[in-house]
């Protein structure tokens, strides 16, 4: 199974598998994963642009693990905070659910990220943080994000919510 699991993380093959909790492969699955929770922000300003990161090499949005006595929603505004140093922020609706594998020493986690909505006036400069492997941050109009996602890949599970923004 390991080894299975390696071959997908090289994009040695690629396999759409549906599985649940009642699936009778559910219970080794998860065994073999560390689980993660995490939240985000899908933040936009006044002008409509979205707030973006550059993170080892890909684009993506500021997000980050859950923190123990912390609720879902407090932990989108804090590594929105964190990672882009937007302040103001305000969370406009209900979150979007992601989730994705990734090996993590020597084995395999499952991160289930909250993406939140988010809206903010903030328009003082934004700040990389940079221990967290975070090369740039930006706000990134339709336009620019398309120029941005021809030139530099994101992680497979934004791919569909970038290129919904970018295509307006």
């Amino acid at each position: 199974m390991k080894s299975f699991l390696k071959d997908l993380q090289n994009d040695a093959f690629s396999v759409n598998l549906s599985i649940g909790i009642d699936h009778p492969f559910w219970p080794l699955f998860m065994t073999l994963h560390e689980v993660v929770i995490a939240s985000g922000g899908w933040v936009k300003n006044e002008n409509g642009q979205l707030l973006i990161i550059e993170r080892n090499g890909k684009l993506d949005m500021p997000k980050g693990k859950l923190e123990l006595d912390e609720t879902i929603e407090d932990c989108a505004v804090r590594e929105v905070k964190e990672e882009s140093k937007v302040k103001g922020l305000k969370i406009t609706g209900a979150p979007t659910k992601t989730v994705h594998c990734y090996s993590v020493k020597g084995g395999f986690a499952i991160k289930t990220t909250y993406w939140y909505p988010m809206y903010t006036e903030h328009s003082k400069k934004l700040k990389p943080q940079k221990e967290e492997g975070i090369t740039d941050v930006y706000w990134a109009s339709p336009k620019k994000l398309r120029k941005k996602l021809a030139k530099m890949p994101s992680y497979n599970s934004l791919n569909a919510v970038f290129k919904e923004f970018a295509l307006g």
